[in-house]
């Protein structure tokens, strides 16, 4: 598992940060299940040498979960949206005057401070081997605390919930069938022996078909392909059905095969959802209520997102109430309760602290960490309820948008000066990304895989935390050795104009300058449609308290709100809801079990040609050639 961390950041280094191909993405990532597929043609080898050299299926789900650990971090969302946040304001600050005078409110360990280092980072050295690590030691090991502390409490956060959800409420974890299954030769049932299946390889010939033509034709461009989204601007004109044109038809097979075993309510929910906000935009525009932002599909997800979160902690009193007094009796507790308590409430103590050491003040870091874990535990749930295999299951930026509005910037800024909203600014990656959350949904995947498989709870620690550790400092290392030898504004494919997450660091500070400098009224309006997605969630998870058979699901809302406007999830979703509910209407329980394997084909399938060949095959093609077919997974 180190070594495949290793090998991927190495990967990862030379390729994604270089030519913007994307190989660490996905949900599941796309190189664990590279990883999966290679120690399982290796187990099938070597039983045939000798039964005691093959790896166990223990042995193999181990490895898997480090990488799923180990994989986002060297990919878009982790290290690589972190380290633009320590640099961005002093490298911007003499070409934007806006940012004028802000970076000396910087902490002094908070990122490089020599003119050099900072420039390079930028602009490269065009040198590999280049990283002035002397300057980049004192914040990294400062960070390294911070982080670690996050790592930490979310995994106690899942320890502490999982037996709940896993036993008590038995969450299906759909994203868990691909692993499960593949690795699974002894169960019976539709599942068992997976690669004997008709319709597994069926499923597995419709993806070989669609990338297949999708390749042809970024060779040959004048070869008919599908393509990857269709749009549907051109089918709507009028200046009422505006609304409209910005929605594309996502082909995202992978996201059809893992929804066809979400629950029918949730899958649901989420295209019936998005057509009505679309319609209720329509209705917007042809009233003559054009505000910006409207229908503020961000502020109802973030409602959803803290009713959503209420109810789940309501659920979860008497579970967290008795493990709180067993943690703390003698004779009644186990090790492990203690120490998930001990983890979970010291992380957040250092997290706090380390914010406030920043310069946030008290009740805003406190404010910040406690949407946070809201988010998390949503984030973390929908994950082991629906399965979607997407990474934006969240409505980012709103974290720290739901703080800012409350307390208002320049109201922060009176609490402890300009230093208050700069230093709020260096956390913002953690409501943009997903960070926290993406480590949280990982951990509630391995209590599950564990569980499943027999792996013991110090085990599955150990390996998690090595995973997260080895991860961590690979893909530090690869972007820094990256952004020094070709410079972040020209690494993952960017062509100049900066790498993305770069980008979104320095929007984060310049939107701070702007608020501060033309300070605006609380958004009322914003933080009304917050209102309204908290009510609507709420109403829908009440419904379902008292009606189990109630269509519409709290979850399918948020999936249909968190990406905003630009939502890949919503035609694949249709597309398996209709597939699983014509299959339960004609054939019943017996009918869907029988279609699991064409669905983990499409699945496995998808992931194989899309996520490992053809990266491979680009390698060998020109950029502008590869670009022509820019796949990337998990939303």
């Amino acid at each position: 598992g180190c070594l495949a961390i290793v090998a991927l950041n190495v990967a990862v280094r030379f390729s994604e940060l270089k030519t913007g191909r994307y190989i660490a993405g996905g949900v599941p990532p796309v190189s664990a299940f590279a990883l999966l597929l290679l120690l399982l043609a290796a187990r099938a080898l070597l039983s045939r040498l000798g039964p005691r050299l093959a790896l166990s299926r223990r042995q193999i789900l181990l490895a898997y979960t480090m990488l799923c650990f180990g994989s986002p971090l060297a990919g878009c969302y982790f290290v690589r949206a972190w380290l633009p946040h320590l640099v961005a304001l002093r490298y911007w600050e003499p070409k934007k005057p806006e940012l004028t005078g802000l970076s000396e409110y910087l902490p002094g360990w908070a990122g490089p401070r020599g003119e050099d280092a900072v420039r390079f980072y930028y602009e490269g050295i065009h040198t590999a081997g280049a990283v002035p690590w002397a300057e980049w030691l004192r914040p990294l090991l400062m960070w390294s605390i911070f982080i670690a502390a996050v790592a930490i409490g979310m995994y106690c956060l899942m320890a502490l919930v999982q037996k709940q959800w896993i036993r008590g409420e038995r969450l299906t974890f759909p994203i868990l069938y691909l692993p499960l299954t593949l690795t699974d030769n002894a169960s019976a049932g539709p599942a068992s022996d997976l690669w004997r299946r008709h319709l597994f390889w069926i499923g597995v010939g419709v993806t070989a078909v669609f990338n297949g033509l999708n390749i042809a034709h970024t060779v040959v461009p004048s070869l008919p392909a599908p393509g990857f989204s269709y749009p549907l601007a051109p089918l709507f004109s009028g200046r009422n059905w505006a609304p409209f044109t910005s929605v594309r038809l996502f082909f995202m097979l992978e996201t059809i095969g893992f929804g066809y075993f979400i629950p029918l309510e949730v899958s649901f929910t989420v295209w019936f959802a998005y057509l009505a906000i679309k319609l209720f935009a329509v209705a917007g525009v042809a009233s003559g209520y054009e505000r910006p932002g409207f229908p503020f599909i961000h502020e109802q997800c973030a409602g959803a997102y803290v009713a959503v979160a209420l109810f789940l902690l309501y659920g979860l009193r008497h579970h967290l109430a008795d493990l709180w007094r067993r943690a703390w009796r003698a004779g009644e507790t186990t090790d492990s309760e203690r120490v998930a308590w001990l983890g979970l409430l010291l992380s957040l103590l250092v997290m706090l602290w380390f914010m406030t050491f920043a310069g946030v003040p008290f009740i805003i870091a406190g404010a910040f960490l406690a949407v946070l874990l809201l988010f998390v535990l949503v984030y973390a749930r929908i994950r082991g309820e629906t399965g979607a295999p997407l990474e934006f299951t969240y409505p980012y930026w709103m974290i720290k948008n739901l703080v800012s509005w409350s307390f208002t910037p320049t109201g922060i800024a009176a609490m402890g000066g300009l230093r208050a909203p700069v230093a709020f600014g260096l956390f913002s990656w953690l409501s943009r990304h997903h960070f926290a959350k993406g480590l949280a949904a990982y951990d509630l995947d391995s209590f599950k895989l564990a569980e499943t498989v027999a792996i013991p709870r110090r085990v599955l620690a150990v390996t998690v935390g090595l995973a997260i550790a080895v991860g961590f400092a690979a893909a530090t290392w690869a972007h820094l050795d990256a952004y020094y030898d070709l410079g972040t504004n020209l690494a993952s494919g960017s062509l100049g104009g900066g790498e993305y997450r770069a980008t979104v660091a320095l929007e984060e500070f310049m939107r701070s300058a702007t608020d501060l400098a033309m300070p605006k009224p609380r958004p009322w309006d914003r933080l009304a449609y917050v209102g309204v997605g908290f009510g609507l969630a709420s109403i829908m998870a009440l419904w379902r308290s008292l009606s189990p058979g109630f269509p519409l699901h709290p979850l399918g809302f948020i999936l249909a709100t968190a990406y905003g406007d630009h939502n890949t999830a919503i035609f694949p979703m249709f597309v398996a809801w209709a597939a699983k509910a014509g299959i339960l209407r004609l054939g019943g329980l017996r009918a869907y079990r029988q279609g699991i394997p064409f669905f983990v084909g499409l699945i496995a399938g998808h992931f194989f040609f899309a996520g490992v060949f053809w990266p491979l095959l680009s390698l060998a093609l020109g950029p502008e050639t590869s670009r022509a077919y820019h796949l990337f997974f998990g939303g």
